[in-house]
């Protein structure tokens, strides 16, 4: 006998209802959940809502149902409107090309100057609205009703969403993030630091081995001598400034912020060293303080140097004083520090130098590093670009390093350690000295280190001749201006010539070195080294206005400074300072670095950049004698002359 099948319902039968009727409970109850759009208040509960005004939860807490069908990004019309900002811009872009064809005014240069300067779109909507002359350049006015439409005159927040470049970013050292911070747990985004700080800095002006600390990285091993948590977030929130993603800034909506998060956590972590001085402690204190002087607060980073030469003392101390078989158990022990301290040597000079003080790290008492060029070769990839590895030599770098350190020791000492002001004769005897042997020191550089070389030159090189250069334009600077009140013969004002034109000399090769740069590698990223570089040849080359040569070297390193400002806050004061400089030495810029200049007045008042500047880098003009003012640190030097304004309080940034 055939047996009835019964089967279950899956779900009551929805009534019909009128179709003027508003939908009851019943029918909310049983609709279909899948629901394109919630209303506003549904989305802030994070509750599901069922997507018909008045939705049940709006009726049920008595609250405003509203429903943005715009704010669903399935829909046709978003989609649409996506479209059509893609074509738009297309047809922007081939607008701002025509007019570079057709265009002769002379204005169009500095559009594209500030195009190098990686300006955004809000930047170039200014100058084309209140820079060009729109009768002369048609096809720009045209560009720039283009731009109102489609961009608010206001830079973008960062957002935190995976574009294109984190889904094809290969970083070059892969390491965990914990347990060495707390400030986020993921390893893609710390191994992206790691990457960009071991690619744009490290190789320039290296102090920690690199090999041995990403071992124990990787390791996860806390109790590591080379390796620690204040060291790994001191080197986090360096290499913030390398870094473009949302997650490198602690408030995504104010760009000033970058690393200061990684900054917060390192300071934490220092204080829970409680005093242990180890490599990774000293190495960290320097990063902090190069971090902390690229924050644009150096006053603090200065505190931090003066806790490193007293770790740096402590730790030769400890490891002169170990038994042999203390250094036979940790082979590695002698290496990273013997590679430590002729680093922080080397870093604590250039430092010296660019603030004009005296080094606080003395110069290390144990041979320095050696290496034939034939040996020690490695790979150098310029992340975040996705590119082969060029060869490089980073130990014949180091050792040409510390060479170059060496020649300037007794001078650096000589003119910033004595109070008094030094005789004439003394400054030149001193500075052809020290210029007969950095002559000697560049033309016994190695082939690696060469700049005839064929093919890519590395930063790491270009930056080391950008280092020697500012050194001659440093001495030079000193020199240039030393008084000789007994000179009757008219030979000192011979030397003052010559030492002028040696500044100038160097300032435009510094210039030539950062087009390179910009040839080989873009200037979106530069070492941080190059701020230094940059900025002494601007305050140089305000003097050498009415040559062309001159000039055109000024307007190169603007391009390269104002990126410099985007990513470093004293990298915009310095720029200001130039600019603030210039008028003082009532010098007129050459007209195509206007645009580069003319932000600060529209827009760097009202930053908060402004209220974190505790900066006293030494405006170069001031201390060579070039023009004459009280107040030489950056900071106070701004403050005068009203330019970006500083914190009220007096009190120093400790």
């Amino acid at each position: 006998m055939e047996s009835k099948q019964t089967y279950k319902p899956l779900a009551p039968k929805v009534p019909k209802t009128n179709e003027n009727q508003a939908p009851g409970p019943y029918f909310n109850a049983y609709r279909d959940t899948r629901v394109s759009t919630a209303c506003s208040s549904c989305r802030s509960r994070q509750i599901k809502c069922d997507g018909v005004a008045p939705c049940g939860n709006c009726r049920k807490f008595q609250a405003e149902c509203i429903i943005d069908e715009n704010s669903d990004n399935r829909r046709n019309a978003t989609l649409k409107r996506k479209f059509d900002s893609l074509e738009n811009d297309r047809e922007l872009l081939i607008q701002l090309m025509e007019s570079f064809r057709n265009s002769d005014d002379n204005r169009v240069h500095a559009l594209l100057n500030l195009i190098r300067s990686n300006a955004p779109l809000f930047e170039l909507k200014s100058y084309i609205d209140n820079q060009l002359n729109r009768e002369s350049s048609p096809k720009l006015a045209v560009v720039g009703e283009e731009i109102r439409r489609l961009q608010q005159a206001k830079p973008r927040a960062h957002r935190n969403v995976m574009d294109v470049r984190r889904l094809c970013d290969q970083a070059v050292y892969r390491v965990p993030a914990k347990p060495w911070t707390t400030v986020t747990d993921d390893d893609e985004f710390v191994s992206h630091l790691i990457s960009l700080y071991f690619t744009w800095y490290h190789p320039c002006f290296p102090w920690i081995d690199r090999e041995i600390f990403l071992r124990d990285m990787k390791a996860g091993n806390a109790d590591s001598e080379f390796c620690s948590p204040f060291l790994v977030n001191s080197l986090l929130a360096d290499a913030c400034a390398y870094s473009d993603y949302a997650e490198a800034y602690a408030d995504s909506e104010d760009l000033s912020t970058r690393g200061a998060h990684f900054f917060a956590e390192a300071k934490r972590c220092l204080e829970e060293e409680e005093g242990r001085f180890t490599v990774a402690t000293v190495q960290g204190l320097e990063v902090l303080s190069v971090c902390a002087f690229l924050m644009g607060k150096d006053r603090r980073g200065w505190v931090y140097q003066g806790q490193l030469a007293f770790a740096a003392k402590e730790l030769a101390r400890s490891t002169h004083s170990a038994p042999s078989n203390a250094t036979a158990k940790s082979p590695d022990l002698a290496q990273a520090t013997n590679f430590t301290f002729w680093g922080l040597y080397v870093i604590t000079m250039a430092s010296a130098m660019a603030y004009h003080k005296p080094s606080l790290v003395e110069k290390p008492d144990r041979p320095c590093p050696h290496v034939a060029h034939d040996h020690h070769k490695d790979l150098w990839y310029p992340y975040p670009a996705q590119s082969d590895g060029y060869s490089t030599h980073p130990l014949c770098h180091f050792n040409n390093l510390c060479e170059l350190t060496i020649v300037i020791n007794n001078w650096c000492q000589f003119l910033f350690g004595d109070s008094d002001k030094p005789a004439f004769d003394r400054v030149k005897e001193l500075t052809e000295s020290v210029d007969r042997r950095l002559s000697e020191w560049q033309q016994g550089l190695p082939p690696c280190l060469d700049l005839n070389i064929e093919g890519a030159l590395l930063p790491q090189v270009l930056c080391l001749h950008m280092y020697y250069h500012n050194i001659v334009i440093t001495i030079f600077g000193f020199a240039k201006n030393a008084e000789n009140e007994d000179d009757e013969t008219g030979r000192s004002s011979a030397f003052h010539k010559y030492a002028a034109d040696r500044c100038l000399r160097s300032a435009r090769e510094i210039s030539n070195l950062m087009k390179l740069h910009r040839s080989f590698w873009g200037l979106d990223i530069f070492p941080a080294g190059h701020i230094q570089w940059i900025t002494v040849s601007l305050f140089t080359l305000l003097e050498g206005r009415d040559d062309p040569a001159n000039r055109e070297a000024f307007t190169n390193l603007s391009i390269a400074a104002k990126t410099a400002s985007r990513r470093w806050t004293l990298g915009k004061g310095m720029l200001r300072a130039v600019q603030v400089t210039a008028g003082k030495m009532a010098v007129s810029m050459p007209p195509e670095t206007d645009l580069l200049f003319a932000d600060f007045e529209q827009q760097i008042r009202n930053s908060k950049d402004r209220e974190g500047l505790n900066s006293l880098y030494p405006n170069f003009a001031v201390s060579t004698g070039s023009i004459q003012t009280d107040e030489v640190e950056l900071d106070k030097f701004l403050e005068k002359w009203d330019a970006l304004g500083v914190s009220e309080s007096n009190e120093p940034d400790v």
